[in-house]
């Protein structure tokens, strides 16, 4: 770290066994777990499928804010984004309404496409938070699909203990 004003450094303080940086960890080893990073393949998707993947949209938090009058008139439902690839090797439209099955048969209520350059053929992107069920929502119950629907497996990272549910599959239900 540097002091700019006094033109003093500091070294910085790593808090290993051996007080550097390590690519390669004793602790880790001697764990049982591998001792540098490795990298693991994630499963490609099955024939007639492509990966899940889910964002935020900026006036929404999470699922809770889909029935304010306010947020909602700005965004009342989220759609499902696929490429003109995909639209076409599924034979489906931009602005059709759809349901959404996963690869454990889980589906979605109906939700618009959205057909976009804007994501990969392999991919279908939906906004959290939607697909509500519950008449209370007054402004939210039955708008758009709940990609929490469609999340039915996860993995776990065998060190942290992080889940990465990006491990989905979907296509049109037929």
């Amino acid at each position: 770290m540097a002091d700019y004003e006094s033109g003093k450094t500091e070294e910085p303080v790593f808090l290993t066994p051996s007080g550097r940086i390590e690519l390669w960890s004793g602790s880790l080893a001697a764990a049982g777990f591998d001792p540098v990073p490795l990298f693991y393949e994630t499963p490609e998707p099955p024939d007639g499928f492509v990966r899940l993947i889910y964002g935020r949209a900026p006036m929404h938090s999470f699922a809770r804010t889909q029935n304010n009058r306010y947020l909602s008139y700005l965004m009342p439902e989220n759609s499902a984004w696929i490429s003109p690839a995909t639209a076409s090797r599924w034979g489906v439209a931009g602005g059709q309404r759809v349901v959404l099955e996963n690869q454990d048969g889980a589906r979605t209520g109906p939700i618009e496409l959205r057909v976009t350059e804007r994501v990969r053929d392999d991919v279908l992107y939906m906004v959290n938070g939607f697909g509500h069920d519950s008449p209370a929502l007054r402004l939210a119950d039955g708008r758009g699909g709940a990609d929490s629907d469609l999340i039915t497996r996860y993995e776990t990272d065998p060190l942290m203990g992080g889940t990465g549910m990006r491990v989905n599959f979907v296509r049109v239900a037929a």
